[in-house]
């Protein structure tokens, strides 16, 4: 019974060291470029201002993660994005699942995410800073209901670290600063 309390003691007051810990960590920060990094995230790019952190709980079957999501408003129609989520090991280690499922399973939820509102107009790869990864851009579906006001598309990629992956976003109107803020992104170490 005293074993039994000790451990329980001992894992509230790891959790809460970890919570607290991992809150400072989550934040991002302006680094001596001008650029924002991300300790926990392990990345560094360049939003045109600072951004806000949103860490979203997310369950895939029975598995449970959170994504962190830093974005950026920088105008109306001007929003950048940068998130992270690390899947469970066993997902990606699979040999039932590819990194190719993982992107198109990835594009599949961000037009769901936006439902129907755009539509994927161009997928291919990329490769910058030692990643390999996608690109793409999503524009406005005709077909779909669009709400009043919605303007522009999204462009952005996705890359993987082993079972991380990083998914950069932009959502609005064109503008010259997406390419310099989706080529920016670059792992710390």
């Amino acid at each position: 019974m005293k074993k039994n309390l000790l451990i329980i003691l001992l894992a509230i007051l790891t959790l809460n060291s970890c919570q607290s810990q991992s809150k400072e960590k989550t934040e991002m920060y302006k680094t001596e470029s001008g650029e924002y990094a991300s300790e926990s995230g392990n990345f560094i790019i360049d939003f045109p201002i600072k951004p806000r952190l949103q860490v979203i709980d997310n369950q895939m079957g029975t598995d449970k993660c959170k994504i962190y999501n830093y974005q950026a408003v920088a105008g109306q129609q001007m929003i950048y994005m940068a998130e992270y989520i690390d899947f469970p090991e066993y997902i990606m280690k699979s040999e039932s699942w590819t990194k190719e499922q993982a992107y198109n399973q990835i594009l599949k939820t961000l037009e769901a995410k936006y439902r129907g509102v755009f539509k994927l107009t161009k997928q291919e790869p990329t490769k910058q800073h030692n990643l390999e990864g996608i690109y793409f851009e999503y524009s406005l579906n005709p077909n779909a209901n669009v709400p009043r006001g919605v303007k522009g598309g999204i462009k952005g990629k996705i890359f993987f670290v082993g079972n991380r992956s990083y998914q950069l976003t932009y959502l609005g109107e064109e503008q010259e600063l997406i390419d310099k803020y989706l080529n920016s992104f670059r792992l710390i170490k």
